[in-house]
């Protein structure tokens, strides 16, 4: 779920205080989310996303109680929490011994724009990319087995389609277009690119995908035909080179120009042997 908490407020910097009163209120409506999945047969849910200050070894107690009330309340899907990318937030969970696989949102730079003039090459992100994934790589192997056997699945993947987006592709999107925000189709399709060769260059690392920000409703760059002033240069693949290069990796062929329809795609190894598919859940709550 994510968590929309006014305007002042990201939900990755909450952390109330009272805390044993935000997990009873978060927890009931988690509760209320899984049944809702085991009545749609919706085959994985997240328990939390990118909630930071409140996933660190000090809250453990509670995410186990929530996790542990919803498999006693009859959800029979996987569960996974979104973390932010390691080593962000991904290690400091403590509770990942107890869901089916370890959920991490990938936004990572594939350049400093403040000392790299030069445009990254082809070569330059993969390399990039497999760097991340080795790193990654030793964690996962110095974790205990009932945490390194886990499944790691890039929850959200995305690369806005600009120069400063290949810089932070976490931050959030500009009012216009300009700038290192002009519009590159290219460099988005490359580091789309880059990032699937990364992926079969290093193999048992990565066992799936989501390619996330597909003109989501939640976002600026919803409706390109509606908002042309930040469409070019936002996270939305759709309708540019990049859609393509997605849809190939998943097996799939190119879409013609005429398809408008939105999609999330979700990109596994051949080796993985479970589908995987996301609810993407969108509650507000009020603190």
């Amino acid at each position: 779920p994510l968590i929309v908490c006014g305007d002042e407020c990201t939900f990755f910097n909450i952390l109330p205080d009272n805390v044993t009163l935000w997990f009873s209120s978060y927890g009931e409506i988690i509760q209320n989310l899984s049944t809702i999945a085991q009545i749609l047969n919706i085959d994985a849910l997240s328990v939390g996303l990118e909630l930071f200050h409140l996933s660190d070894k000090e809250y453990v107690s509670y995410w186990r109680s929530l996790i542990e009330n919803i498999r006693q309340g009859g959800y029979t899907g996987l569960l996974t929490y979104c973390s932010i990318f390691y080593p962000v937030e991904t290690q400091q969970i403590q509770f990942w011994d107890i869901l089916d696989f370890i959920g991490m949102d990938f936004y990572l730079p594939l350049l400093n724009i403040t000392t790299q003039t030069i445009i990254p090459s082809y070569e330059h992100m993969i390399d990039r990319f497999s760097r991340y994934f080795q790193h990654f790589k030793q964690w996962i192997d110095s974790q205990p087995l009932n945490t390194s056997s886990k499944q790691v699945i890039l929850t959200e993947t995305g690369y806005p389609s600009s120069l400063g987006g290949l810089a932070a592709p976490f931050a959030n999107l500009p009012s216009r277009c300009v700038g290192n925000y002009s519009a590159n189709f290219t460099l988005q399709n490359m580091a789309f690119e880059a990032f699937f060769q990364a992926m079969k260059d290093n193999p048992g690392i990565i066992n799936g995908s989501i390619i996330f920000w597909w003109e989501n409703p939640s976002t600026r760059d919803f409706d390109r035909n509606g908002n042309l002033s930040v469409w070019p240069c936002s996270w939305s693949p759709h309708g540019k080179p990049a859609e393509c290069t997605i849809a190939t990796a998943f097996g799939g062929k190119c879409p013609s120009s005429n398809d408008s329809r939105s999609t999330i795609f979700i990109h596994q190894n051949s080796n993985v042997a479970i589908t995987i598919i996301i609810a993407i859940l969108l509650t507000i709550i009020r603190l």
